[in-house]
């Protein structure tokens, strides 16, 4: 046996570590479990194979063992840049000395990720929508009165996406994302729960118990238990007793002395919005009445005081509103159902103040149009066609509204024009609405605010807009008529059509296109140019025909 001196062995390791390894990639320097150290051609094309392949890799979202979504990396727009990972490889790789102690010591490869990026937000925008598909809202505890009767409505708990962490997990390393990612999911709870709510019914039984007795003033009165039950309220905050809700069974309960406030309003004459001030009212202090029926004493004690309207004088003033500076009218006929959906929508809309610079959404002021709301079925265009629809006609105050927002010199914001043209309105200005779209959006582009009244006569509405004038002017042009369409036939189903007959609906007319420009003046100075394009489709020849007929249309109603 041939003996080594200590001098011998260090000589033979330090050349077996200078051994371990040459220049570049390092071996055992792997990317997606490619090893980088071969030629550098053949490696950089083995990994953008490897990473065009698991790119295109479809991988799937899992909750409670069931699949939420599949995606392709790809398809949300997922790129490697493999000349960047090839030279991350390289920068990766460990010296001479060092490759040769791993591989004394038997350590393994230096794994190098294969870094993936994604176009701004797309990441983000995905798993918003995965969010919206797994999201689940909780419900607090809710409890309904009926008289005196409580009954309570259990709560629920939620749960929700944790967006970062999924978008952590897809993101890094694309080699060691798995098949199967599982979605990170956190539970929330309600913030009233089903025992608070009950612990809360358990006190309002008791204040009914202790009675509704009250003194105001030396004058005794009692409010009736039902009263008292629907102004409470339950809330994740606790069980409070609302003073809006107690404030007309005290005025029936003291008429004597009580004195309603009066918000200040304005008055058309004319062509001018005149100010009738506000009037203070005096009424029983209906927050000590509330504090005082949660507490133990009977009678609750309380006193006049006044009480000033919401809508004082001051802040009706402040507003600006003085004359009428844009209105028009548009015809109807008396007794069509279409008009009992227009006056409906008048009422709802009139009295609407729009904020100096602020905004106005007309299907947010109208809402869904139902028949629980008194709205009724009524002919409006769908598709190019007549159909009856809830709601129907009300796209004629939308009409209205836009040609009084048009000459009040507004800003035109969102509008879209029937597809049929009706000689109702004037040609190129008009405006459809429907429920939740299109929609009709204005802005009070000027320094004062602006009051929208509605007027509905026997044979057409109003609209007056009413603000501080500036000097405005408006002028504007139509166009010819251009780009003429013919009509098209169309074979439409109608269950009252008997079967071999057919039934001409329409003869249809022509379509076609103007343009119209508007110029917006404060005094001599320009204040806004538009220059708008409305296509109308040619009306179709409609020929009516019994339903199953081959080849026939069915005509949809939208909401």
């Amino acid at each position: 046996m041939i003996a080594l001196g200590a001098g011998a062995v260090l000589l033979v390791v330090i050349v077996v570590l200078i051994a371990g390894g040459g220049g570049g990639a390092a071996p055992g320097t792997t990317v997606a479990g490619i090893d980088m150290s071969g030629d550098p051609t053949e490696v950089r094309t083995e990994v953008q194979a490897r990473a065009s392949t698991l790119l295109r890799r479809e991988v799937r979202l899992t909750a409670g063992g069931g699949t939420v979504a599949t995606v392709r990396p790809a398809d949300l727009g997922a790129t490697v840049d493999v000349d960047a990972t090839v030279r991350a490889a390289g920068d990766a790789s460990p010296g001479r000395l060092v490759r040769g102690i791993k591989a004394l010591t038997g350590q393994g490869p230096n794994e190098v990720p294969l870094a993936i990026s994604y176009p701004k937000g797309a990441l983000a925008a995905w798993t918003a929508e995965i969010a919206a598909r797994v999201d689940r809202g909780e419900r607090n505890a809710a409890v309904t009165v009926a008289g005196t009767t409580f009954t309570v409505a259990p709560a629920e708990g939620g749960r929700m996406l944790e967006r970062r962490v999924l978008q952590e997990r897809l993101g890094g390393d694309l080699a060691s994302l798995p098949a199967d990612v599982p979605i990170p999911l956190r539970d929330t709870r309600p913030a009233l729960s089903t025992a608070e709510a009950k612990q809360q019914v358990a006190e309002a039984g008791g204040i009914l118990r202790r009675g509704g007795a009250v003194v105001v003033d030396g004058a005794v009165a009692t409010l009736a238990p039902k009263d008292i039950a629907a102004a409470m309220r339950f809330t994740p905050e606790g069980l409070r007793v609302a003073a809006s809700a107690l404030r007309r069974p005290l005025l029936a309960a003291y008429p004597k002395g009580s004195v309603q406030p009066r918000p200040a309003r304005f008055d058309i004459r004319g062509t001018r919005a005149v100010l009738v001030p506000s009037k203070d009212g005096r009424l029983v202090d209906a927050r000590r009445v509330a504090a005082g029926l949660t507490g133990e004493d009977r009678p609750v004690e309380s006193t006049f005081t006044t009480v000033t309207p919401v809508f004082t004088t001051e802040k009706a003033r402040a507003l600006g509103i003085k004359e009428e500076v844009g209105s028009f009218t548009t015809p109807y006929d008396s007794g069509q159902p279409r008009v009992t959906n227009i006056r409906k929508a008048s009422e709802i809309l009139n009295g609407t103040i729009i904020p100096a610079g602020g905004a106005l959404s007309l299907n947010k002021v109208l809402g869904k149009r139902t028949t629980d709301r008194g709205f009724v079925a009524a002919p409006m265009v769908a598709d190019g066609l007549l159909v009856d629809s809830v709601g129907g006609g009300v796209s004629q105050l939308a009409t209205t509204l836009f040609n009084a927002a048009f000459f009040a010199g507004f800003e035109l914001n969102e509008h879209t024009a029937h597809q049929l043209y009706f000689d109702r309105y004037p040609v190129g200005r008009e405006a459809t609405i429907s429920w939740p779209s299109p929609d009709l959006k204005v802005t009070n582009s000027w320094k004062a605010a602006a009051l929208v009244r509605v007027f509905n006569g026997s044979n057409g509405v109003t609209v007056a807009i009413y603000s501080t004038s500036f000097d405005r002017k408006v002028e504007t042009e139509t166009s010819e008529r251009f780009d003429l369409t013919e009509p098209k036939e169309r074979r439409v189903t109608a269950e009252w059509v008997d079967e071999g007959q057919e039934v001409l609906q329409t003869e249809g007319s022509e379509g076609f296109s103007v343009r119209v420009t508007r110029k917006v003046f404060e005094g001599s100075r320009l204040k806004e140019e538009d220059d708008f394009t409305t296509n109308y489709l040619a009306p179709p020849k409609v020929i009516l025909v019994p339903e199953g007929t081959p080849g026939a249309e069915t005509p949809y109603a939208p909401e």
